[in-house]
């Protein structure tokens, strides 16, 4: 008759078969140590059953224990209620186009919508919940702190700030209180490296730089084919926002020596176009100088970008690929416009001669304003942060 370790070795090993497992096992001192790791992984854009959770047999006694060791499955819930209201914002706009990816697997992270989040309504079985817009109350923080789950949290990116030039206001719960926010929970989600240093350095948080997570502005307006550059009859949007700094001196600057030029320009205010008349505009024009200060998303300009039109921006972040964009920081330049007048118009003139492909630009900017792929940014955010 077998030894009892001999049978039990064959059972473990029938287990390892029938759960397509990776093993290691050592038998010392009448005590067997089993390892497993499971090789099912989750592929971008798996097919997995969101709902479906890795299960492992447990036995551990005096004699004999099995320890496992799998690799972490994150599931986040994302709040979509947002998506389901009439505002037409761009953080609204951005919620709603998040949300039509849901649900959605990337690496080992799965995203899940939920209709509302909070502590009455949710069992916690999510490891994260994603709140994008500022709808958090202070005292539902306080909450989320005191029932220890404020880990859970990943708020943004328009959670903060009010505004740009004027935070922190300490008047505002959340900005006077961000350091001790950033600590407690998992996460504060921004769109950029720039808005990242500027909240951290003005707010004394640049040791928790690791609490920021990027996630890039997106959309999901993709058209599926583009005007030639020679079949375009505006030469130039002028898109102007001052949500934070009025630079609107040095707009009607540059707009007048646009206007003094060989080229057609029409003009595009922040608050003050309609959507039908922006997308007529984009589906027409070779390029887009975006003359904002400053922004947190910038929406507008995606869709924009979209249609495969050139960018000419004072924000390096908007700048997706060398060949669809350009970054001039003298538009930054409160004193000298027409340096960045003449250095935007060079430009023009030698990728006009070169007949550029705006069916490649389209593809280019749609690649990257993907709104899965801000999802994409979430996890990658999050596994930086745990590791």
């Amino acid at each position: 008759m077998l030894p009892k370790e001999t049978f039990i070795i064959i059972f473990c090993i029938i287990i390892i078969i029938l759960a397509n497992v990776s093993y290691v096992w050592s038998h010392k001192d009448g005590v067997i140590k089993l390892n497993i790791k499971s090789k099912h992984t989750l592929n971008k854009k798996s097919k997995h059953s969101l709902n479906e959770k890795p299960k492992y047999l447990l036995n551990e006694n005096s004699n004999y224990s099995l320890d496992i060791k799998s690799r972490k499955n994150i599931l986040i819930e994302f709040d979509i209620s947002p998506s389901k209201r009439k505002n037409k914002g761009g953080p609204y706009a951005l919620n709603k186009a998040i949300s039509q990816h849901l649900p959605y697997n990337v690496s080992n992270c799965h995203f899940v919508a939920s209709d509302s989040i909070s502590l009455m309504n949710t069992k916690h079985e999510a490891d994260y919940f994603f709140i994008t817009l500022p709808h958090l109350q202070e005292k539902d923080y306080n909450d989320w702190v005191k029932n220890n789950q404020s880990q859970k949290l990943i708020l943004g990116p328009n959670f903060i700030p009010q505004n740009w030039n004027l935070f922190p206001q300490k008047n505002s719960w959340k900005e006077g209180r961000l350091p001790e926010i950033l600590e407690s929970v998992g996460g504060i989600a921004v769109h950029s490296d720039r808005v990242k240093n500027y909240l951290a350095e003005r707010s004394n948080t640049t040791s928790l730089l690791q609490k920021y997570i990027i996630v890039r502005p997106c959309t999901d307006l993709r058209p599926e084919s583009v005007k030639s550059f020679d079949d375009r009859t505006i030469d130039i949007i002028f898109f102007e926002k001052y949500a934070d700094e009025d630079h609107s001196k040095q707009g009607a600057e540059l707009f007048n020596l646009l206007n003094n030029s060989q080229k057609k320009v029409v003009s595009l205010k922040y608050g003050s176009y309609n959507k039908e008349q922006m997308m007529e505009y984009a589906k027409n024009s070779k390029f887009i100088i975006y003359f904002s200060f400053f922004d947190t998303g910038a929406i507008g300009l995606k869709e924009i970008q979209n249609y495969g039109v050139i960018t000419f921006t004072h924000q390096k972040e908007f700048v997706l690929d060398e060949s669809a964009g350009y970054y001039i920081p003298e538009l930054a330049n409160k004193d000298n416009m027409k340096a960045a007048y003449d250095k935007i118009m060079d430009k023009i003139e030698k990728i006009s001669m070169e007949k550029p492909d705006t069916e490649l630009i389209r593809k280019i900017n749609q690649d990257s304003n993907r709104c899965d792929r801000a999802l994409d940014d979430v996890c990658e955010g999050l596994q930086i942060n745990i590791n």
